[in-house]
């Protein structure tokens, strides 16, 4: 079991900065018309996607974890709603160049190696519309333990400050390149109910997933001022 694992047997359906609120708030500063095509990159349990169809766009949603994707499977068909799951990689996506009208991305590129993802994302988008992808920021000193911690739990691949986000994605060819939503820090948020949230009650008495729990505790506390995040913002 990996962390990712760990989150769909929890059901959790916003673990990105900010949770789920802070989903809603973007997607309405980004307001699309209704009936565009949005692809979501990491879609985890299909809270975001399901919440997009909702809001009247064509989405498509990706997932490269089995259990997330079992998890967002069930809750789709809980919920009704008229999404596309598939199973892909972010670095390997199964879709034609200028496909999608946005991009949507949460705590994810920084899982991949992002000069590759943030390509592939590129590639998809259909010319002059846009990438929109909150990910974990380096705020404070970079360090080697750091580092390993981040990637032992995590599996977390790219570390990086806001300008050196930038300019990957610049190089992965997006244009009008900025941040928005930053924070400096990352703090526990207190998020709203998740009436379709499924739990699988044998991960409270799983040693393993104790443990997990106790080191991702202890990681935010050692390092959770180091640490902030931020929404990024492209065209294609």
């Amino acid at each position: 079991m990996n962390y990712h694992d760990l989150l769909a047997r929890l059901g959790e359906g916003s673990a990105h900065p900010g949770g789920f609120l802070s989903t809603q708030r973007l997607l309405e500063r980004h307001l699309l018309p209704q009936g565009s095509r949005i692809l979501e990159i990491g879609c985890g349990t299909g809270r975001t996607a399901c919440h997009l169809a909702r809001c009247g766009y064509e989405v498509t949603a990706v997932d490269s974890n089995e259990s997330m994707f079992e998890q967002a499977s069930k809750r789709i068909a809980k919920e009704g709603a008229q999404v596309r799951l598939l199973s892909a990689d972010a670095c390997r996506l199964p879709f034609d160049e200028d496909t999608f009208d946005m991009v949507f991305v949460e705590s994810v590129t920084v899982f991949t190696e992002a000069a590759e993802s943030l390509r592939e994302y590129s590639r998809v988008l259909k010319p002059g519309r846009k990438l929109l992808d909150r990910e974990m920021i380096l705020a404070g000193e970079k360090t080697a333990l750091l580092k390993g911690s981040l990637k032992a739990l995590y599996g977390m691949v790219t570390l990086a400050r806001i300008e050196e986000w930038a300019r990957l994605l610049e190089q992965a060819g997006f244009k009008d390149v900025h941040a928005e939503d930053i924070k400096t820090e990352i703090l526990v948020t207190l998020d709203d109910v998740d009436m379709y949230r499924e739990v699988d009650p044998t991960v409270f008495y799983d040693e393993q997933a104790f443990y997990m729990g106790q080191m991702n505790a202890r990681i935010l506390e050692r390092y959770g001022k180091r640490l902030g995040s931020a929404v990024f913002v492209g065209t294609a």
